[in-house]
């Protein structure tokens, strides 16, 4: 199964829709995340007004999931649809096995994708860093508990609710491939954000230029009230600069910091994580001997069988080469 490499830094924040997610037919408007909680509720009939609402249920859910994908994996369409017409695919194809009473129209469909969306990103980028820390000795049932416990940590204890989807798209080709662009817009805006702040100091700097000879000659014989408002803007412009300047690395001063930060907290749960599973070995080693030395010719067949079996199994936990 594959693991797309993408930190919740890449996927977490708030942002407008990007061109990846109109082209996966996404909707442009703006939807809050509210982390698509299971007791989520709709109208069942948008165009009337109706006391009657409808729970998403965990196979509903699922079931959009897999509509988004087998949709999205059509080779002749693909994802060159325009936006509307890919939701009424997808909703044609979620409503295929639905019984009536359970049918959902396309605005419907959008809603509840387009608010699942962030919170799913966002636990595949704690699942990511959770593999990195115990990539090796843990089942991949215990590698997703240890990402649910990481989310809780990060979410004030709040548990993530939409594990059954998240199982459903995850090693997908379709979801791989909206991981990897949406790491790539967010790479381009970072490159395209830095260097027009470059553009910006160079324009600035060439504000601060010495005046002309000619220039400086003129105002001094009759322009003084003019000079001296404009040395008073550029003295206003060279405090902009530097408070700008100033701002700039204290904000990069402040990210190296949370990155070394994480950094060092991955690699403590690690080592810990190391430490105590040699502790677990050497107590191992220390029964296996004690074990192994107690004498054992009053045993009766039954106890020394027991005897040689859990030697055998410690044995084969401790020294599996041999």
């Amino acid at each position: 199964m594959n693991r797309s490499s993408v930190s919740p830094i890449d996927l977490g924040a708030t942002r407008t829709h990007s061109p990846a997610e109109e082209e996966d037919g996404l909707s442009h408007d703006a939807v809050k995340d509210v982390g698509a909680e299971e007791d989520e509720s709709i109208n069942v009939d948008d165009d009337a007004r109706t006391d009657k609402r409808l729970n998403w249920t965990v196979e509903e859910d699922k079931q959009l999931a897999s509509a988004w994908l087998r949709n999205s994996k059509d080779p002749v369409d693909g994802n060159g649809k325009k936006v509307e017409r890919y939701w009424e695919d997808v909703t044609t194809e979620y409503n295929k096995n639905t019984e009536t009473s359970r049918k959902r129209n396309r605005n419907q469909l959008k809603i509840r994708w387009d608010r699942s969306r962030k919170p799913l990103t966002d636990f595949h980028g704690v699942w990511v860093n959770a593999d990195r820390v115990w990539q090796s000795g843990m089942s991949d049932d215990q590698l997703t508990d240890k990402a649910l416990e990481m989310w809780a940590g990060q979410n004030s204890g709040k548990a993530f609710h939409l594990l059954h989807m998240w199982k459903v798209v995850r090693g997908q080709q379709k979801w791989s491939a909206y991981i990897a662009r949406l790491k790539k817009e967010k790479e381009k805006s970072t490159k395209a954000n830095s260097n027009l702040s470059a553009v910006v100091n160079l324009d600035l700097d060439g504000e601060k230029r010495p005046m002309g000879q000619k220039k400086a000659k003129k105002e001094l014989k009759g322009n003084k009230k003019g000079n001296d408002a404009l040395s008073n803007l550029n003295n206003k412009f060279d405090k902009f600069i530097e408070a700008s300047n100033k701002n700039r690395a204290e904000r990069e001063k402040m990210i190296e910091i949370q990155q070394s930060l994480a950094d060092k907290k991955i690699e403590a749960a690690k080592i810990s994580h190391e430490a105590a599973h040699e502790q677990t070995k050497c107590k191992m080693l220390e029964t296996y001997t004690q074990l192994l030395l107690t004498p054992h010719d009053q045993l009766n067949a039954d106890a020394l069988a027991e005897r040689n079996l859990a030697l055998e199994s410690m044995r084969l936990a401790l020294f599996p080469n041999n």
